[in-house]
């Protein structure tokens, strides 16, 4: 060991150098970003994998319903620790999840060991460090690491796996811990389960002659063998849950629709009613469209592909150009971030300002390497093939800011290996490669988006909002926060009506019904979309005391749609609130007429006709409507106490 040391002192000096400056780093940012709502309010897949991870700890090792998403990552949250419950109001309990942080910390770091190891065997010795600084110098992958997502455990086995697989002599052994890592993968997103066929490249390599190429196909069996083992017993286990075969995961469906569905734009889009951590496959939208049940959770999988399916075969030019877009938008320099905006990160905690590779950089140092050594050099071409596939499954589904992690390790190898070439070419050959430098950059810029570059933003400062939100009650800063990212959200897209929404919410649980009332309003005249603006407007003037004042956005309600039968019967509630029984009594009329199964036809129209005195017509509407809905408890209710009434 004293050899060892005295042999290579600067080595260890910097080794040691680089982890106290690493622990100085992250405990620094950690520490930051534990005080802000960034980390202690958990949203979306957050919340979902935390719960889930509770749930293990607690003792439920096996979820009564097939995984919905990945079944892998809940098991690395609850083993390192981090198993924490999230409240109704999505706060975290308990200290920090330092646990799945260190973890993810020395994936991160893995990683880069990967591309450095890669990089030295496929770059010179000068472009060598390229790869590995492009992808910690990366800033959203210091986020995922700091977040409860799987992005940085799925970025670190898709590198390892195609690292074995290109990394030596192929041979069973390798190919079966490449299977391995693959199938690793898969079980944090299923289509990583494609980088079986560029491992497959790599390992088919044998010489040259078609018999050489089949001993080399023939070799890679236990590459796809391996990783069938590792999805397997999960896949068994959905299936016997589902009581059908299924895979390893069941929110495909509604991504799918979320990408390809009537209003899909290649971003991600939160459906109207969708809470992705409390309901991840929509079975509850589903319900609240069809009103029904709430089907089970494989059903519920099923019904949305199907209509995302069908939107795709009723217009394949159109689903042909959205996948298009979605391909261009996954080399874009723009972040889309889902969550919030990629600036409050550094706002809470500034030492992630170091972090200062943007993804243009990223993305056009990869174009310009895929140009001119990709699939020119052979040992590249396994990973420039990994990067077309992953590119090509992700954009079936929609564009985020962490579904690109996984690519920035491949993009940035490329770049490496591009610099190398173009540093290397001479004469004309400097020329061409100055033309596909010009054209990396220009195929990366963010021509052509329109406004959503504003709509991003305004979504980012809507979601921190959102978490601020949650904070009220512990923190007197929150009620302040929040009001004024809604208020930047607003401004930065006053199209939008979801941050008029949360500012008039966020007045009403103060007490301040007239800035609430105010913001609606504002709402109602500048956003595109206004049904939902509208019906919060009309809920606010009734809790109020107003229903006079709630009637004229109650009949446009019911105007906009004639066959809403909720907006039909708030109408004739407000109506008869009002004191107007007569417009009250003919809605209510043609309400029984035109919703003859909805058990509040005969009780808006009895309660309408008692108001009137009509007390014997009344009752005989309501016993009507209770022969006809024996269970519903308003109609008994009423008929009850219209009995009494008339006894006497």
């Amino acid at each position: 060991m004293s050899r060892l040391w005295t042999g290579r002192p600067a080595r260890w000096a910097a080794a040691i150098v680089a982890a106290a400056a690493l622990t100085l780093f992250w405990t620094s940012v950690w520490r930051d970003l534990d005080r802000t709502v960034l980390t202690r309010v958990a949203v979306l897949d957050e919340a979902y994998y935390l719960r889930q991870a509770a749930g293990i700890v607690d003792g439920r090792l096996l979820p009564d319903d097939p995984f919905v998403m990945s079944p892998l990552y809940p098991y690395l949250v609850a083993a390192t620790g981090s198993g924490r419950e999230v409240g109704p109001d999505r706060l975290r309990t308990g200290p920090p999840p330092h646990g799945i942080r260190g973890l993810q910390v020395l994936l991160w770091l893995g990683t880069a060991l990967l591309l450095w190891r890669v990089a030295r065997r496929l770059c010179p010795a000068r472009f060598a460090w390229l790869a590995p600084a492009l992808f910690l110098l990366y800033r959203p992958g210091a986020i995922f690491v700091t977040s409860v997502l799987l992005e940085v455990p799925l970025t670190f086995l898709s590198v390892a796996a195609l690292a074995v697989a290109t990394g030596g002599k192929p041979s069973p052994r390798r190919a079966v811990a490449a299977g391995l890592l693959i199938g690793a993968a898969a079980l944090l997103r299923a289509h990583a389960v494609l980088l079986v066929l560029p491992a497959a490249l790599a390992l088919s390599r044998d010489g040259a002659g078609p018999l050489a190429r089949l001993r080399g196909w023939r070799r890679t069996a236990p590459l796809a063998l391996a990783a069938v083992l590792m999805l397997m017993p999960v896949s068994f286990f959905n299936s016997i849950r589902a009581g059908r075969p299924v895979g390893t995961s069941l929110n495909g469906g509604i991504n799918l629709f979320i990408g390809n569905g009537p209003p899909a734009n290649g971003y991600f889009l939160n459906l109207r009613g969708y809470k992705m951590s409390e309901d991840p496959t929509g079975a509850r939208v589903l319900a609240a469209r069809r009103n029904t049940p709430p089907p089970a959770v494989a059903d519920a999988d099923r019904i949305w592909a199907r209509e995302a399916w069908r939107s795709i075969t009723e217009d394949p030019a159109r689903a042909a150009g959205l996948w298009l877009k979605k391909v261009r938008l996954y080399w874009v320099a723009r972040e889309f971030p889902q969550i919030s905006q990629l600036s409050s990160w550094v706002r809470e905690a500034p030492l992630l300002g170091l972090l200062a590779a943007p993804y243009g950089l990223v993305a056009a140092g990869g174009l310009l390497g895929l140009l001119l050594v990709g699939f020119r050099d052979r040992r590249l071409r396994p990973w420039s093939t990994a990067l077309l596939l992953l590119i090509a499954a992700q954009s079936v589904f929609f564009v985020v800011t962490r579904y690109r992690l996984v690519l920035v390790p491949l993009l940035s190898l490329l770049a490496a290996a591009g610099a190398a070439d173009l540093w290397a070419r001479r004469g004309r050959r400097r020329w061409t490669g100055g033309l596909a430098v010009v054209a990396a950059v220009l195929a990366v810029w963010p021509w052509g988006l329109g406004g959503i570059s504003s709509r991003l933003e305004a979504a980012g400062l809507l979601n921190e909002g959102v978490r601020w939100e949650h904070m009220i009650d512990e923190s007197p800063l929150a009620f302040g926060r929040a009001a004024d990212l809604y208020a930047g959200s607003i401004a930065a897209d006053p199209r939008l009506p979801e941050p008029y929404r949360a500012l008039a919410r966020l007045h009403r649980n103060a007490g301040r019904a007239d800035d609430a009332e105010g913001v609606l309003r504002e709402g109602l005249a500048a956003a595109s979309l206004v049904a939902d603006l509208r019906n919060d407007l009309i809920r606010l003037l009734l809790e109020e005391g107003r229903a006079a004042e709630a009637l004229p956005p109650m009949r446009d309600r019911l105007r906009d749609d004639p066959d809403d039968a909720g907006a039909r019967h708030d109408l004739i509630v407000g109506l008869a609130t009002a004191g107007l029984f007569a417009e009250a009594e003919t809605l209510a009329v043609e309400f029984t007429r035109l919703a003859p199964d909805d058990p509040r036809a005969p009780l808006d129209l009895g309660v309408v006709v008692a108001h009137q005195g009509r007390l014997e017509e009344a009752y005989g509407i309501f016993r009507e409507g209770a022969a006809r809905f024996p269970d519903h408890g308003p109609l008994r209710a009423n008929l009850e106490r219209l009995a009494a009434r008339l006894e006497k």
